[in-house]
């Protein structure tokens, strides 16, 4: 059996003018690190990885892999650095780079569909504000 790869990156950024680092990191929910083992003392911002957008409805989705990691996420992380930020990673499939290097047809992402009328942009957003996870806020990746 083989085993599935660990995914938690972490990048710095810092703003001219301003003293405040950002150290922030992704938590995959379907790798094999535990939240448990995650030094959260080492981070400003935790992004969990992945929520989804729904392709017929534009609301927000949780794979069921997924779910049972929510809601215990954000307090575990907290337990180490009360002041760490959580934020929901949205993200629907391989950007368009990776698909054309896995040869893959490249379609626009339900993301960028979401995005781009209002009507879809409020059914994702009152989805998202009815989900009760504890999440500082929702970070969108893969938009074209």
């Amino acid at each position: 059996m083989a085993s599935k790869p660990i995914f938690f990156l972490s990048s710095q950024s810092h703003f001219s003018g301003a003293q405040t680092w950002i150290k922030a990191g992704y938590w995959y929910a379907n790798g094999e690190f535990p939240i448990q083992y995650i030094n959260s003392a080492l981070f400003t911002h935790l992004s969990f990885a992945f929520a989804e957008v729904n392709a017929s409805n534009y609301q927000l989705s949780i794979p069921s892999s997924s779910e049972q990691y929510l809601s215990t996420f954000a307090t575990i992380v907290k337990r180490r650095n009360p002041s760490v930020k959580t934020l929901l990673s949205v993200w629907n499939g391989i950007s368009a780079t990776g698909k054309s290097i896995s040869g893959e047809k490249v379609n626009d992402s339900i993301l960028s569909s979401m995005v781009s009328s209002s009507s879809t942009r409020k059914s994702f957003i009152d989805s998202s504000m009815k989900a009760d996870y504890a999440f500082h806020g929702i970070d969108l990746l893969g938009l074209a």
